[in-house]
């Protein structure tokens, strides 16, 4: 039986490969869901599990990594004349202009704010590496300035190579001039593994929607924009220096077809394919509403005296079951960009990829930092080896001896902050529900606990928490300071008749907590 097992691999093998080398199949799917309804389960399922990381180049040598740096030896250096302008990135999710699907008749322009923003900023089209799905996949590409394409079939580098290794990327560049960089998403932390990725592609801050307050769901059930902008606007003002923001929204997140009730949704919609005129008359009023948002964000950002550029983007095109030939664009992989700023860059028009975005920002304002940015900025991308030169240096250092790097781990993994600022507790005292907790940054994910054990209770407010369980002090357990707790190596939570804010998912993951508040130290102790 083993042989005949072992045969049936083999074979299956060989008829695949000669598959794939006549187009029969393809090993580079750019949605999922659409691949297994084209190829199947077996083959898709073997494709995404056993094809993953990057094929070792043919070239590859520490010869051919030094000739591919020579290319970048004609870059001026990072300007260091006045202060570092703000970088922000804001990626929508399945955000694209429905004007350009031939068949729609919409009543009234749903993206005026982003559409004016293209007339008068440098935009372009913009080339993303999935259709209807692979959020995690373009930010990888924006944040890394590597083509996903290099590797697995429908891999995701945050699920395989990216939870346990650093990357160079955006962040870990910009940290070289002084940059700090944050992440804002209205969504859980946990989406994708972020919260452990971004540990590793540099990111000082990441605020999820546990991190925030004044959350409203839309009928699809994702989490509405109008908390981004002053969640963005906080990251600014959280830092005397210069800030990285990206930003990542979900309200636009399909699937489409859902009861809206008394939802309203004033735009029309008319001319989608039958059976499909809910799914594009919700999806428009909702991007519609996106784009609300972003005009309320450039009002913000115009109103602080602080150089800044904005980019914005959209991730994907929606899962609506559009067809190539029915777009004006004629590509399925096509969203678009802007780039706003305040600061006078020149307007200069250009379609390009999810990687190269961000080394093109940084190169319109004189920042040349970081080896894959620097590739991107002096290579030409229209050239025959460009390509073939950037996936040598991906797999340099994700898989190869790091030659580039001296054969060294150059970026560390950073200690993330949940939250642009952390939990806090001030005080503790009794009030006629049992007592009340004074504190910073409580939202509806926070939990207080007391002596390692979780106390009934609920937010009131951003800094005041109610607490309805009686809580005694433990005498036998008496006072430990949290320099004696340090020395001793006792974990923050098994501080005796210490009070600890944690900040915990729908999932029951607990993402963060605060610093220790002694009993000692409370409004309690003087009673």
């Amino acid at each position: 039986v083993i042989p005949l097992v072992i045969a049936g691999f083999v074979a299956f093998g060989g008829v695949t490969q000669l598959a794939l080398e006549k187009r029969v199949l393809s090993n580079y799917f750019g949605n999922i869901a659409f691949a297994y309804e084209d190829y199947g389960y077996p083959y898709c399922l073997a494709t995404t599990i056993f094809n993953t990381g990057i094929s070792e180049p043919r070239d590859y040598s520490e010869d051919e990594i030094n000739r591919i740096e020579k290319t970048e030896s004609n870059l001026p250096k990072t300007k260091e004349d006045g202060k570092r302008p703000n970088i922000l990135f804001l990626q929508l999710e399945s955000f694209f202009d429905p004007t350009l699907v031939n068949y729609l008749d919409i009543s009234e322009d749903p993206i005026p704010n982003f559409r004016k923003l293209m007339k008068e900023y440098s935009s372009g089209y913009y080339k993303v590496p999935s259709v209807g799905a692979g959020t995690a996949n373009t930010e990888f590409e924006v944040l890394t300035g590597m083509r996903q394409r290099d590797f697995g079939a429908c891999e995701y580098p945050y699920k395989t190579v990216l939870r346990n290794m650093t990357s160079e990327s955006i962040c870990n560049d910009l940290s070289k001039i002084g940059y700090t960089s944050h992440c804002v998403h209205n969504n859980s932390a946990t989406f994708y593994g972020r919260n452990d990725v971004f540990k590793n592609l540099g990111f000082d801050t990441f605020t999820s929607m546990e991190y925030m307050n004044g959350l409203q769901e839309n009928p699809n059930g994702w989490v509405n924009d109008d908390v981004i902008a002053p969640q963005i606007i906080k990251t600014l003002d959280s830092t005397d220096g210069a800030d990285f923001t990206f930003g990542i929204t979900v309200q636009s997140h399909g699937k489409y077809d859902v009861d809206t009730g008394d939802y309203e949704q004033k735009i029309k919609v008319l001319g989608a394919p039958e059976g499909m005129e809910n799914q594009y008359n919700y999806y428009v009023n909702e991007i519609a509403l996106v784009d609300k948002m972003l005009g309320n964000l450039i009002k913000r950002l115009e109103n602080r005296n602080e150089k800044t550029v904005l980019v914005l983007y959209g991730d994907h095109l929606p899962s609506l079951d559009i067809k190539a030939d029915e777009l004006k664009n004629s590509d399925l992989y096509q969203t678009q960009y802007v780039i706003w700023d305040n600061f006078g860059l020149k307007k200069s028009d250009k379609d390009m990829a999810a990687y190269q975005l961000y080394s093109y920002v940084l190169n319109k304002i004189g920042i040349h930092e970081g080896l894959i940015t620097k590739y991107h900025q002096q290579t030409d991308w229209d050239s025959d080896y460009y390509l073939s030169g950037l996936k040598t240096l991906e797999y340099d250092w994700f898989y190869g001896d790091k030659y580039a790097y001296g054969g060294m781990n150059e970026f560390e993994k950073t200690d993330l902050q949940m939250g642009t600022y952390p939990v806090v507790l001030e005080n503790v005292k009794r009030n006629s529900k049992g007592y009340i907790v004074k504190g910073k940054g409580f939202t509806d994910y926070t939990y207080i606990y007391f002596g390692g054990s979780k106390l009934e209770g609920y937010k009131i407010d951003s800094s005041h928490y109610q607490i309805t369980d009686n809580i005694e002090y433990d005498e036998d357990e008496g006072y430990m300071s949290l320099q004696m707790a340090k020395e001793n190596n006792v974990a923050d939570e098994d501080i005796p008749n210490a009070f600890m804010a944690k900040v915990i998912d729908a999932d029951n993951v607990e993402l963060s907590s605060s610093k220790p508040l002694l009993w000692n130290f409370t409004s309690l102790y003087l009673e």
